[in-house]
């Protein structure tokens, strides 16, 4: 059975640092979302009614690109978006979805935004933050796992818990 992790938590939470750190240590394939997004930025204009579909499209179809080549993929988002459910859906169909809450301090969000890479992130400023963090810190999924993610990173906490998490998922053909 082929699995996909779900990272979901609010900009800035360290979704984009687990996914990473996950593909280096438990060899699970990780897409980040932003850039696919960001790609899209060039094409069509994210005020465009269709940018949040056509991104999401995008992503589905990068991860099942990658779901042919690995068991288990990676990707994150913030939940926000009304095209989540649908894609989680579709995930859901062809593996087994594992989604894993990752929770930070929405100052702590903020604060790691302004220090981190822009070149791999979509820019945002302070307000897009606070709204879109807003949204995403009342998501409610069916959690399998939550991340605390506050504070120090924690490399061995968090691998363990997705360690802990696929070796409890059903393996499946």
């Amino acid at each position: 059975m082929k699995h996909v992790i779900l990272l979901v938590g609010p900009k800035g939470s360290g979704k984009s640092t687990i996914g990473t750190l996950l593909e280096t240590r438990l060899d699970i394939r990780f897409v980040r979302v932003e850039p696919i997004f960001l790609e899209l930025r060039g094409i069509l204009d994210p005020a465009h009614p269709e940018f949040e579909r056509r991104g999401y499209e995008a992503v589905l179809s990068r991860l099942t690109a990658e779901l042919n080549l690995v068991d288990t993929v990676c990707f994150e988002t913030t939940g926000a978006s009304r095209e989540l459910e649908p894609a989680l859906g579709e995930l859901a169909r062809v593996s087994t979805l594992l989604i894993v809450q990752v929770i930070c301090d929405l100052d702590e969000c903020k604060e790691r935004i302004r220090g981190r890479d822009s070149s791999i992130h979509i820019p945002v400023s302070d307000d897009q933050v606070d709204r879109i963090n807003a949204v995403a810190s009342r998501v409610e999924l069916p959690w399998a796992a939550r991340i605390d993610n506050r504070g120090e990173f924690n490399p061995e906490l968090i691998v363990n818990v997705v360690r802990r998490l696929l070796s409890d998922s059903p393996k499946g053909a």
